[in-house]
């Protein structure tokens, strides 16, 4: 029986072993059935959460370092994640919880309305788009 595969949209047949088959065999769909899979999983169970939690710690426990170096070599990206960190800042709604790892700053200063600005679209994986911003006087016609 053909069915439409949720990865890619494209007609295959399932397989007679697996009556429920959603996904084609290619790559990236096995791929994004994965991901769903341990998303939902990392949902449900609390056991794969903490199993999950307890191996990427014991990762991070032998790369020491890896993180520092990876923004290193990679600064656009450690600028960009830094610029969405400040917005999911923003959007808080709790005030007491408006900074995550700098909880004895001193309170952040208003936005002024002019200057550079970085547009960050609400999609993870798009860019950034950096903008100026001028000061006109009211006097302007």
């Amino acid at each position: 029986m053909e069915v439409v595969c949720l990865g890619c949209g494209d007609r295959f047949v399932r397989d007679a072993r697996h009556k429920n088959q959603c996904y084609c065999s290619r790559k990236q769909c096995q791929r994004k059935r994965k991901a769903l899979w341990q998303k939902q999983k990392m949902i449900n169970d609390p056991d794969y959460r903490l199993n999950q939690k307890q191996s990427r710690a014991r990762w991070a426990k032998e790369h020491p370092g890896y993180w520092r170096r990876y923004r290193e070599k990679h600064p656009e990206k450690a600028e960009r994640n830094r610029l969405l960190q400040k917005m999911r800042n923003r959007n808080r709604t709790h005030r007491e919880t408006l900074l995550i790892a700098k909880m004895d700053a001193s309170k952040s200063c208003t936005i002024a309305p002019f200057g550079q600005f970085y547009l960050v679209p609400t999609i993870a994986k798009m860019d950034a788009l950096k903008v100026n911003l001028h000061f006109i006087s009211r006097g302007y016609p």
